[in-house]
């Protein structure tokens, strides 16, 4: 990829400011093994519901943004052969042409195909101009005109045609071998007779801003100026060109047979070909989206370029490197990065290197900016240089005082101290040059330091690689996490008015000035990965948090709720490559690792690169509204075949599933588009799907639906569907109403005849059928919950057996299934069981069991099902109970267990469990969920039991 040259261009949009380099797009390609029925893209359209559409010579592709659906010859399009040379657009009839090989057409309105008489040769293009006239450019039989009546004419039938187009006069031109043609006040015509150029082969049209003509001839692009035509662009005069696209800032796309894709804007002509990822040099078609996306049709399948809302800086960009470690702004508005290959400085839009005045190479690992003209930069193995006027020179290292010449932190204190995070302790350098040195011996957690910062008590924060710390008025005070957290690597800090973020590998942690409490926010509150190294705070209160796998967004409101509620899931956005960066290697144990620059710009340093995005782009390209369709209907599985006007189907009275297939068509983010359905008639309301982009329905009830869905950008506006989908569930015959009421009438006429026929006996015999019934009534009953009782209760604790338990378990999972709510199983077991019985006897192990049954029925949530699974195993149904509550509520009852006293059992008898819990949500039955749980109950017992152990 390369920028030729700039030179102003006739035409060209002022909209340069928001030009992005050719460069800083994200690039993304598609194959035949992403599910294209060819490589070969000869078309590409965009129809009005979002679509996209690839012509190619196995049928036309239709794309929702995840997924290809393929459309051939046959019935269905009507089509004469696969081969597809020609995809157009009308927007007034909302209607997509196609044409191809074997001279077939057909056109796609209304989701119905509406099959064409087909021309003698193959279709090149296929056109409708604005009297609603057809034409036709066809391979070796020249142009075809259809009018609206089915009158045919040809023209220059002894050619070949390639290209259609009606300039902003209503004159339509035709590119084809024989020359640029044009069609006006009902005379077809040689355009140019004596253009050395133009009365030779051209291959394509476009319009620029001003709806002149562009032609792409075997020389150049020409453009329409004064009554004449020149020549666009010098450097393309020994191209030959295949296609031409006007984006939305007047940029003018060039594609070429050959030489792969040009763009011509007001930043001059920039080059895209295969060796910086273009699949195929020879380019066919050429768009631009709904949201401002290109797509590029190639002899190697499908290429996409979109502005990704990360940019990544690289070798390509003229750095040094592309694996950094370190970013700062500095008071002039210089932004230095330091990595492997040393330091970059970036201003006035270009990066320059700075070199180590001996020539030596350096690694670069943190940066400071000590006073307006000095930066300190802290090296992997020279110790720290000093960076003013563009020259980096030799400052501190380990023969002058420093324990270790790597440096991986730097602070410049509020009392102008500075200090320094080595991999041998920390170093405090007084403004008189005076060091002082902190360590292990000093009480430091570990010597190998990487993180520095100041908090507003004057505390100097320091994190180690085994622990965390801070210094205040010369003394180390360490500083320990909270005992149910696994932290023990400390990163980099972002210190806030009340307190102080810190990054850990087990999450997030803060420390509150007031209390001096550390708490930290961990996986188990919705984290997505355990290991943070970099924290930055934008100017909108969002929160960048930077790892090894990608960019996480929150905000301090999610941030304090967790800290608050311990029991709250975090609200995040989590970015990786398909958001544009290079990699979600997002290097730390460095500082500064991330910064917000004055602008709101956050900054970070990659292993591919230096990584930057504008937070205000994220609402900017979330509020696209994305259409949104639906592909498909299921009913138990099968795809049902439906009328597009009337979108309706009726559910037969065996049906027992009923599925939603849809798709948002937004393709600039498609990871991030998340939806809401509602079956009208069950829903009270939208239902959160998320990315899901299907959603089920069982046992629905006789009666009429209607399904709507919406879907949207993260963070953006709802779109909801124009045309909502209608069921119709159809009843059985026992419940339909005549039935019900002629089973209801049947009776009363049984019930009215048996009591004529019977009354006179009954009256007779009322007193001793009365006592006998009683009798018999009250011995029955008393017979009924003695069995009832012994069927479904343990004999030895009295609490529900393994029976009554499996009975419950199929019916509240169902339960929880059809109503999406949670649903977890604890099974339980008593520890080392087995010794208790050896060493005690069973008769005490019968107690044991006894007891722990009665602590378990005791202490469960008074809604969850208790029960006795066999042997010294016990289960727990928690309906409503997600895992997180569930844990909590499980190790309530471990612990009162572990402190119960179990002396007037036997003298010295300590008793334990171990718990595993698993959740609804992770099981597609009942019996799976049970297994999910008896493998987290292994899980504790191989960790040392007295445990409760989640399945994830």
């Amino acid at each position: 990829m390369c920028l030729l040259w700039v030179i102003p261009i006739d035409g060209f949009s002022v909209e340069s400011s928001q030009l992005m380099p050719l460069n800083r797009y994200f690039p993304q390609s598609w194959g035949t093994k992403d599910g294209l029925p060819h490589n070969s893209i000869h078309a590409l359209a965009q129809t009005s519901n979002g679509y996209l559409w690839a012509g190619t010579w196995e049928g036309v592709a239709r794309f929702n943004g995840q997924q290809f659906t393929v459309f051939t010859r046959g019935a269905q399009t009507g089509l004469p052969d696969s081969g597809i040379r020609s995809l157009y657009y009308n927007k007034p009839r909302d209607e997509l042409l196609v044409a191809g090989n074997r001279g077939g057409i057909t056109s796609l309105i209304a989701e119905q195909w509406h099959a064409q008489a087909p021309l003698s040769s193959m279709v090149n293009h296929a056109f409708r101009d604005s009297n609603n006239v057809l034409w036709f450019a066809l391979e070796d039989t020249g142009i075809a005109m259809r009018t609206p009546d089915g009158t045919q004419k040809e023209y220059i039938v002894n050619s070949s045609a390639y290209r259609i187009i009606e300039d902003g006069f209503g004159v339509i031109w035709f590119a084809t071998n024989q020359g640029l043609f044009k069609y006006i006040n009902d005379k077809f015509q040689l355009a140019v007779p004596d253009h050395n150029i133009l009365s030779g082969p051209s291959f394509t049209l476009a319009l620029d801003s001003k709806k002149r003509v562009l032609v792409g001839t075997e020389h150049g692009v020409w453009q329409q100026r004064n009554g004449t035509f020149a020549l666009l662009h010098s450097s393309l005069a020994d191209k030959s060109i295949s296609s031409i696209l006007l984006d939305h800032q007047n940029s003018i796309w060039v594609g070429t047979i050959n030489h792969g894709l040009y763009r011509l804007s007001d930043l001059g002509l920039e080059k895209l070909d295969a060796t910086a990822g273009l699949p195929n040099n020879r380019v066919f078609s050429l768009l631009e989206d709904l949201e401002k996306n290109i797509w590029i049709g190639t002899n190697g399948g499908l290429f996409r370029l979109r502005r990704a809302l990360f940019t990544t800086f690289s070798q390509s960009q003229g750095m040094s490197g592309d694996f950094l470690r370190t970013v700062l702004q500095t008071s002039d508005g210089k932004l230095l990065s330091g990595g492997s290959a040393g330091l970059d400085i970036f201003s006035n839009d270009a990066f320059s290197s700075a070199s180590l005045t001996t020539g030596e190479a350096f690694s670069v690992l943190s940066l400071a900016a000590v006073t307006e003209e000095v930066t300190l930069v802290g090296t992997y193995t020279k110790g720290v240089l000093r960076y003013e006027n563009d020259q980096l020179t030799p400052y501190l290292n380990r023969h002058l005082g420093l324990p270790s010449n790597e440096v991986r932190a730097i602070l410049l204190a509020s009392d102008n101290s500075v200090w320094y995070a080595t991999a041998q302790g920390v170093v405090q350098q007084t403004p008189d040059g005076k060091l002082s040195h902190f360590n292990e011996q000093n009480g430091l957690p570990a010597h190998f330091s990487m993180g520095l910062a100041e908090d507003r008590e004057g505390r100097i924060w320091i994190a180690t690689g085994i622990g965390l710390a801070f210094i205040q008025q010369g003394i180390v005070h360490v500083v320990s996490f909270p005992e149910h957290s696994d932290a023990q690597h400390a990163f980099s800090f972002s210190v806030v008015e009340k307190g102080t973020w810190i990054t850990t590998d087990r999450g997030l942690a803060y420390f509150d000035n007031a209390t001096q409490a550390l708490s930290v926010i961990e996986k188990s509150q919705g984290l997505p990965v355990d290991k943070l190294f970099s924290i930055g705070i934008d100017h909108n209160s969002g929160v960048w948090l930077s790892s090894n796998q990608g960019v996480i967004l929150t905000s301090l409101l999610s941030l304090k709720e967790c800290l608050t509620h311990p029991s709250a899931l975090l609200e995040f956005e989590h970015f990786k490559e398909e958001n544009g960066l290079a990699s979600i290697q997002i290097n730390g144990g460095s500082q500064p690792s991330q910064i917000v620059d004055v602008d709101g710009n956050v900054w970070l340093p990659t292993a591919k690169g230096l990584a930057t995005v504008t937070p205000a782009n994220l609402a900017m390209l979330s509020e696209f509204p994305i259409p949104v369709s639906i592909e498909a209907v299921l009913l138990d599985g099968a795809d049902q075949q439906f009328d597009t006007d009337k979108r309706e189907v009726d559910v037969t009275p065996l049906t027992t599933r009923v599925a939603f297939q849809y798709a948002g068509l937004g393709f600039a983010m498609p990871s991030r588009i998340e939806y809401q359905a509602m079956l009208v008639g069950y829903d009270q309301d939208w239902v959160n799907r998320h990315q899901f982009r299907m959603t089920e329905y069982t046992n629905l009830a006789p009666g009429r639906y209607q399904f709507k869905v919406r879907a949207r950008y993260i963070g953006g506006t709802w779109q909801e569907i124009t045309s909502p989908f209608s069921i119709r569930v159809l009843p059985s015959i026992y419940q339909t109403f005549a039935f019900k009421f002629s089973v209801f009438l049947f009776f009363c006429f049984v019930i009215y005849a048996l009591y004529k026929v019977r009354f006179h006996h009954l009256k007779k015999s009322e007193m001793i059928l009365k006592q006998r019934v009683d009798e018999q009534t009250r011995s029955l009953e008393l017979q009924t919950k003695r069995f009832e009782f012994q069927a479904t209760h343990d004999d030895l604790t009295g609490i529900a057996n393994r029976r009554a338990f499996d009975r419950w378990l199929v019916q509240y999972f169902e339960e929880a299934k059809a109503k999406q709510s949670p649903l977890c199983l604890a099974v339980i077991d008593i520890d080392h069981f087995k010794q208790v019985n050896d060493q005690y006897s069973h008769l005490v192990g019968d107690k044991v069991i006894t007891e722990v049954a009665r602590i378990l029925n005791r202490e469960v949530p008074h809604y969850a099902k208790c029960a006795r699974w066999g042997g010294e195993e016990f289960t727990v149904l928690l309906p409503e109970y997600d895992l997180i509550n569930a844990r909590v509520a499980m190790d309530h009852v471990r612990k009162i267990v572990a402190a119960h006293d179990f002396s007037f059992i036997a003298q010295t008898l300590k008793v334990t469990i171990s718990i595993g819990v698993a959740s609804a949500d992770g099981a597609r039955d009942h019996d799976r969920m049970l297994t999910h749980a008896d493998q987290a109950l292994y899980t504790a017992k191989e960790n040392g039991r007295n445990q409760v152990t989640i399945f994830e």
